[in-house]
Order: C-alpha cells, then structure tokens, then sequence
C-alpha cells in the first residue's frame, strides 16, 4: 500500500494509465506466447513421431526377407544405405530371440522410444527400435516464443503510448482547468476557462463551468453597477458600533432579477448607471447620503454625518424623493431609447446601527437594525414612483411645512401589529416650485454635458 501511494505520488494520472494498459498487454502476451509456445511443441513433437513411424514402416517392408533368413549382411548393407531423418539417431534391429544383429547410429540416453514389428506372410520375423530426437520441436518453439515475447513487447509499448496519449487530453485539460481555477481563487478575475475538449464527456463539464463563469461574472457586474449607488465620499467612519437616529429613503429597483436575464452586464451597468447620477443629483442637495444597496434596493440616509439632528432630515428625505421621482419622469420623456426601470420608494425615521468593517485597508459601516428592515417592507407595499412614509417619519416633521398626505395602506410590523403609513400627495407649493427648477437646472446641465 506504501509502495502503491508513492507511485501515485511520483506519477501523473496519464503515465500511471499508460502503465496499466502497458503491463495489461504485457502480461496477455505473455500468457498467449506461452499458450502457444506449449502448443506448437506438442504439435512439432507429435509431427516427429508420425514421420518416424512412417519412416520405420518403410524400413520393415524392406527388410522383411533378409530378417527372416537373419542375414546380417544384408541387413546392414541395407541400414546403411537407408536415408532416415535427422529425427532417428539410432534404428536397431532384432530377431524374434529380441537379439539385436543389425544397429546404426548412436543410442540416446533421453527421449522417446519407439518400434515396429516386422512381418512377412503373417508370420513374425522381427523387431525395429529407434531412438527419436525431439529438439528440433522445441527449437522451433522456443523460436516462436521469443518472436511473441518480442511482439508482446512491442504492443505493450504502443499500448502504453496510446493509452498515455488518450488520457493526456484529458487530463491537460484538467491541468490547464486547475490552473485557471487558481488564479481565479487568487486574483479574483473572472474565470477564463481553456479551450473546450474534444471528449463529449468534458464537454458537458466545460458547458457546465461556461454558464457558471457566465453567471459569475454577470452577478460580478451587477454587484459593480449596483456599488456605484454607494456614496464614492469617503467619510469618517465611527470605529465603533453606534447607534444613530435618521431619517431613510429605500428605493427599490422593481424586477431586477429580469432584468439581469435580459440584460448583459455591460448593459445592465449603463442603464444603472444613468439612474445613479439622477439619485447622486438628489442626494447631494438635499445633504443626503447613497449609503448602500440592500437587496434589491438602495438606502438613502439623512442625518447620520450630523451628531444631532437639526429637523429638517425628514424634509429632506421627502424633497430627495420628490427630485429623484421628478428627474426619473424626465428621463423617461426625453430618453425613448433608455430602457425603463421602476422603483418604489419609502421614506422611514429610527434609529440604525453602524458596525465597521475593515477590507483592503479601508473601513466600511454596515448598516443593521429594525429600521432599515421596516424601510424595505414598505418599499414592498409601495406603488412606482409613489413615496410611502410611515408615521414615524411623519413625526419629525415641522408642524409649520404644508404638506398634503393621503391615507394609505395598513401595514403589519415586526410584531404583528399594524402601522399607518401615508401616500406624499403634494409638497408646499413653494417647494414644489423649487423642485422643478432644479429638475430643470439639473437636466440643462446633463444636456449640455
């Protein structure tokens, strides 16, 4: 087992594939050499034995008469002028006393023997023994061995080769997918995978792992277009957890998961990227901050950079609305071509929660608490472009502000009870009058641009 994990060690997959299959054909030709190595000796052999039969039958037809007078004479004349094969090295011939009067060649010490009786008119006259030599058969068997031990070999070599070749395009891939898949873990770029395989198999997976760079690097533009809502100021950040009391606009960005599937992420950032500078317009009027995207949505607070609220957050919540909702409408006037995106707006007061976070040597507060949640649920609840506001926020206002609500829809709270919020109807007619002009102002100046 030890010895079998350091090979796995020392060797790729390909070379340990091209081993096996090398040592699998190997050892079935060695198994077929020696199969057929027994078997053409036995043949070899067996073909010996017949033709030296054949030979010695001959023989006895021959010397039938001379062996029942027992002329010696005769009989040896005869052996020595009798052509055998280099199989019988020695042929003996004996009478009926099983005497031998005639002999030629030299006796073996091993091998086969064999004989044949002599007659002549039915009547017994003699004996013929041989000796048989069986080398023959096993040299041409061994020479038939060592040319399938060679051709074993050789295929074991080719096997080895293709089976490496085969498993190499596999496994380069593979390689090459390891490679991309670090240093997409350590630079975080997007996944660039290699070029796609031949094998229908890691086609699949290389499909499989196309469509999830695809979609990585779409939710990577997205997030990248939805981060340029946040505020590109960099404030001081509290170092500390702390609660602060302000008041918050949540814009919700309706169907935005459609939109990312109709949308590349190229596109998808220039049409974000229009209502970002309509947003940043309205914000920096009104002493807003575009703090974050939470969700689908995007948060808008007043009044945490001040220590103390000076009474005219939550009026300036409303007239950011009021100016965002105004410059989306123009928009959507003067830009047929831009593709329209609905937001639903809610405006809340409470207090949230900062908690700094520290990535790439820059602090960055997360905001956490009921009142952000509140803010989202009645985004849920509102109506495109209509600002909802809770009671809360309607009890920072100024008592002097002329502002007209409308009733609008009870909504159930974190603990089950239901809250009143209002529809904004109309701002003072001042204000309302000052709204417009900076649409008109703001709009000029983008013309112009």
């Amino acid at each position: 087992m030890h010895r079998a994990t350091t090979i796995g060690q020392k060797l790729n997959i390909s070379q340990i594939c091209g081993l096996l299959m090398g040592t699998l054909v190997l050892i079935c030709g060695l198994i077929i050499s020696g199969l057929g190595y027994s078997q053409l000796q036995d043949q070899q052999e067996n073909q010996l034995m017949q033709n030296a039969r054949q030979q010695l039958q001959h023989l006895a037809l021959a010397i039938a008469p001379s062996l029942l007078a027992e002329d010696r004479i005769s009989l040896t004349l005869t052996l020595s002028e009798w052509k055998t094969g280099p199989e019988l090295t020695n042929i003996q011939i004996l009478n009926t006393s099983q005497q031998v009067i005639a002999e030629q060649g030299t006796p073996l010490r091993e091998g086969p023997e064999i004989s044949q009786s002599v007659t002549q008119d039915n009547m017994a006259a003699g004996l013929i023994r041989a000796d048989i030599d069986l080398s023959a058969a096993a040299r041409t068997a061994r020479h038939y061995l060592a040319m399938g031990l060679i051709a074993s070999g050789l295929m074991a070599l080719l096997a080895a080769l293709l089976a490496y070749q085969l498993t190499e395009r596999v496994t380069a891939y593979l390689r090459r997918l390891e490679d991309s898949l670090g240093r997409w873990e350590a630079n975080d770029d997007p996944l660039k995978l290699p070029d796609a395989p031949l094998l229908s198999d890691l086609k699949n997976i290389h499909k499989t792992l196309n469509r999830i760079a695809q979609r990585e690097e779409h939710q990577k533009a997205m997030e990248q277009a939805l981060g340029r809502f946040v505020s590109s100021q960099h404030s001081s950040t509290p170092s500390a957890l702390r609660y602060h009391e302000c008041a918050l606009l949540f814009i919700e960005i309706q169907d935005l998961e459609i939109l990312q599937q109709r949308l590349s992420a190229e596109e998808l950032t220039s049409v974000l990227n229009h209502y970002h500078r309509l947003l940043s317009h309205a914000a920096k009027l009104y002493n807003g901050k575009v703090d974050r995207y939470h969700g689908t949505g995007i948060v808008m607070t007043f009044g945490i950079a001040n220590p103390v609220t000076t009474g005219h957050e939550a009026l300036h919540c409303l007239y950011a609305a009021q100016l965002f909702s105004g410059l989306v409408t123009h928009l959507r006037e003067t830009d047929t071509q831009l593709l329209p995106v609905e937001f639903r707006m809610a405006a809340h007061w409470g207090n949230v929660l900062l908690a700094p976070v520290t990535h790439d040597e820059h602090t960055e507060c997360n905001m956490i608490g009921d009142t952000v949640h509140w803010a989202s649920h009645l985004a849920d609840n509102g109506e495109e472009l209509r600002l909802l506001a809770s009671q809360t926020l309607l009890d920072h206002l100024p008592e002097a502000d002329e502002i007209k609500w409308q009733e609008g829809p009870l909504i159930s709270d974190l603990h089950g009870g239901e809250q009143a919020c209002y529809w904004l109807q109309e701002l003072s007619e001042k204000n309302h009058q000052l709204i417009q002009r900076q649409i008109r102002h703001i709009t000029a100046m983008t013309e112009q641009a």
